[in-house]
C-alpha cells in the first residue's frame, strides 16, 4: 500500500465508512445557509402585518434596511442606536455579521440557489 500513518488516519478523519468524503461543497452550502437562517430568525422578523412583511428587527418595527441606509450614509452605528433606542446593539451588530457571513462566503452563488 505504501501509505503512512498520517496519511491513513486523515483519510479515515475525513471520509465515510464508504471512503467518500463527509463533507462535501453541497454539504458545507447547506451547512452555512441553516445557520445562517438560525441566527436570520433570532434578530429579524418578517411578518405581513408590520410594516408590510418588510424585514424588521426582532421586537421593534426598525426596518432592517435602516441599518444599512445609515452605515451608508458614513452614519456611525452608535448614532444608528441613537436614533432607533428599540434596536439593541446586540441586534445590529448580529445583522451585519448574517450579511457579511452571507456576502463574503465562497459559496454565494450556490447559497443564492438554496435560498431562491
Amino acid at each position: 500500500m505504501g501509505q503512512d500513518a498520517a496519511s491513513i488516519r486523515h483519510h479515515c478523519r475525513n471520509t465515510n465508512i464508504a471512503g467518500k468524503p463527509f463533507r462535501t461543497e453541497k454539504f458545507i452550502v447547506k451547512k452555512l445557509y441553516i445557520w445562517t437562517m438560525y441566527r436570520v430568525k433570532d434578530y429579524i422578523n418578517i411578518d405581513k402585518e408590520i410594516l408590510s412583511g418588510n424585514p424588521v428587527f426582532k421586537g421593534t418595527r426598525v426596518p432592517i434596511q435602516t441599518l444599512f441606509d445609515h452605515l451608508e450614509k458614513g452614519i456611525p452605528l452608535d448614532e444608528f442606536l441613537d436614533d432607533f433606542p428599540t434596536v439593541k446593539k446586540e441586534q445590529a451588530i448580529a445583522v451585519i455579521e448574517i450579511a457579511s457571513k452571507i456576502l463574503t462566503s465562497k459559496n454565494i452563488e450556490q447559497i443564492y440557489e438554496t435560498a431562491a
